[in-house]
């Protein structure tokens, strides 16, 4: 069965660049937007990762993570920032993000980064 993974993104060419990565290594992708709906989302499906960008306006990435781990989603939750900030990286850490990684980040390095939290073998596909 297919890992399914949460991209949740402001900027939809990045939420349509990295669905088709992980769509093509056979993952079932799902997007927000929005950290509102992401939590929503997330109440309902249960992925199994998510990908979440940190600046999104209305609600930030920080705060959609601490309403994410309040709202018991246990899923491994990575940032995906094009800010190379260490506070932002470690208030993310702090609100629950299990990794930062920086954009642009080389397919290689974010598959890699995913594989550590959930099953690799749709990354052989």
């Amino acid at each position: 069965m297919a890992q399914n993974i949460l991209i949740v993104d402001d900027d939809v060419t990045a939420l349509d660049i990295v669905a088709f990565l992980f769509e093509k290594k056979g993952f079932v992708v799902s997007r927000c937007a929005d950290g509102r709906s992401a939590v929503d989302y997330c109440v309902r499906a249960k992925p199994d990762l998510l990908l979440v960008d940190l600046l999104m306006p209305e609600l930030n990435g920080v705060e959609t993570v601490k309403l994410l781990r309040s709202s018991g989603i246990v899923a491994p939750i990575l940032a995906f920032t094009a800010v190379d900030d260490s506070e932002l990286h470690q208030e993310a850490i702090k609100a629950g993000c299990n990794e930062v990684l920086t954009k642009p980040c080389p397919s290689e390095r974010l598959l890699k980064a995913i594989g550590r939290y959930i099953e690799i073998d749709t990354l052989t596909q």
